[in-house]
């Protein structure tokens, strides 16, 4: 079985973000869990993503 990368945590539960696809921007709601939202900050900064 793999293992999900760290970063990538925050997209297992579509409920957790919101793909604005406008404004070309992902944001994380507020049922996004303290893990999710860690991931979800890591993914930025490698990505380099305000």
């Amino acid at each position: 079985m793999k293992r999900r990368s760290e970063l990538l945590i925050w997209s297992e539960n579509p409920k957790w973000y919101i793909v604005d696809v406008e404004k070309n921007s992902i944001t994380l709601t507020d049922k996004a869990p303290e893990r999710a939202k860690k991931s979800f900050e890591k993914w930025k900064k490698k990505n380099k993503i305000k």
